[in-house]
């Protein structure tokens, strides 16, 4: 059987074409798989976990923020499971208060992001300057799932995403707050999640 180099040449050409067809088609599934969660973050530096049915992902604290003023808390939440869920407090010992987003139902199956454009789950009263490149404990409590606490990186809100929080926002009663187990938040936190801290609902904010 003869091997005519012409043919073998446009075989291996052909082979490697559709090799790079390929590889382009994978990298792009894999970008699209977190388009969404990109709208609320252009860097790495952010934090994610998960309580019950609820997963949280890209979070960050936006500032710098000083005294007395209020932080945004940027962040996309998951609700996995087959019921609705709600975000009904956000706190931290960094702050004194807290205001839970305007979209605070969490659909089955859906998902809610928040950008720093005066919508997102909100620090107030903060009782010391946030810089960027810090980390804080903010926990964050639902109806159903609990509440999780995690070490969240203060950084600088992604571009087009630096409005001032919106007027005050009555933080939604807590209709029902199941426990989670309790895990301690070390002072210095990490930029790596602590996740399952109990906070009570009855907290401010």
């Amino acid at each position: 059987m003869s091997h005519r180099p012409g043919v073998r040449t446009a075989t291996i050409s052909l082979f490697a074409a559709a090799s790079l067809i390929g590889t382009v088609a994978l990298t792009s599934c894999a970008a699209g798989n977190d388009a969404v969660t990109a709208q609320a973050r252009t860097t790495t530096n952010t934090v994610s976990g998960a309580i019950g049915t609820i997963s949280l992902r890209n979070v960050y604290v936006a500032g710098p923020a000083a005294s007395g003023e209020k932080a945004q808390v940027v962040s996309a939440f998951f609700n996995g499971g087959a019921e609705e869920d709600q975000i009904v407090q956000v706190a931290s010992p960094a702050a004194t208060g807290g205001q839970a987003p305007k979209r605070a139902i969490l659909e089955p199956g859906g998902s809610n992001i928040y950008i720093a454009d005066g919508n997102a789950p909100t620090l107030t009263g903060l009782n010391r300057d946030l810089l960027v490149g810090q980390a804080i404990a903010v926990t964050f409590t639902f109806a159903k799932a609990g509440s999780i606490t995690l070490a969240v990186p203060v950084e600088p809100p992604a571009p087009g995403a630096s409005a001032p929080p919106a007027t005050s926002l009555p933080t939604p009663s807590a209709r029902s707050v199941t426990s989670s187990p309790t895990a301690s938040v070390p002072a210095s936190a990490t930029s790596s999640p602590t996740a399952g801290t109990t906070h009570p609902a009855g907290a401010t904010g």
